[in-house]
């Protein structure tokens, strides 16, 4: 069933992609080394973490650009352990490997309107869906109070630490932030939670009447 909604939701993003005129977005799978190493620099601009280019290796990840080639952003399914949001937590001990868990990082666009965040957002949550583990795992920087607010807290999940962590390869800086756990079905009810939450935006913006200036 998930894999049918997340193959929706990528049709879904690819038809939306036709509306976006000169923001569109074009998303491509990561294969070459030269490939990685655009998310790992658009994800460093965004977030300050140089990730391993051998961490990203261990699922899929993509890049986003616009029409003039232009990288804007991009994300990874990391499908095989030890993931980073585990091992970034103090005194946790080794986690045991399991299938039915992926972590999702380097989450990052570049600023743009709400057609383009939900193009990204469904292209990102279809291809979440779409893999074969049941369960999804992340960290969000708790500094980052507008991702926070602005998509994750859509998603009902389970907060398994929150506090300072530990730095780890390619961290600048020690840290604060969360580690949560969530489900396919709270993800997918999420996503759309959050599709309301910015059509709602779209809508309050363009019903605010513009002030004519007097002469």
């Amino acid at each position: 069933m998930f894999t049918l909604i997340g193959q929706g939701l990528i049709a879904f993003s690819d038809f939306s992609n036709f509306f976006l005129g000169e923001n569109k977005l074009h998303f491509k799978k990561l294969e070459s080394e030269r490939d990685y190493r655009v998310l790992q620099r658009q994800f460093k601009h965004a977030d300050g973490i140089n990730l391993p280019i051998n961490y990203l290796r261990q699922g899929k990840s993509f890049v986003c650009f616009n029409s003039r080639l232009e990288p804007q952003g991009g994300f990874a399914l990391i499908e095989s352990g030890p993931f980073r949001s585990f091992e970034q937590i103090p005194d946790m001990g080794p986690m045991p490997v399991d299938a039915s868990v992926l972590e999702l990082t380097a989450v990052c666009l570049s600023p743009g309107n709400t057609l383009r965040r939900t193009r990204y957002w469904s292209y990102v949550v279809g291809q979440t869906l779409s893999a074969q583990a049941k369960n999804i795992i992340y960290a969000v920087d708790s500094d980052k109070t507008n991702l926070r607010e602005r998509v994750f807290n859509h998603i009902r999940h389970h907060v398994i630490y929150e506090g300072p962590v530990k730095q780890l390869d390619g961290m600048e800086n020690e840290t604060v932030e969360a580690v949560e756990l969530t489900n396919k079905t709270q993800l997918a009810k999420g996503f759309f939670k959050l599709a309301l939450n910015e059509i709602s935006r779209a809508g309050r913006r363009v019903a605010t009447p513009v002030p004519v200036r007097a002469h």
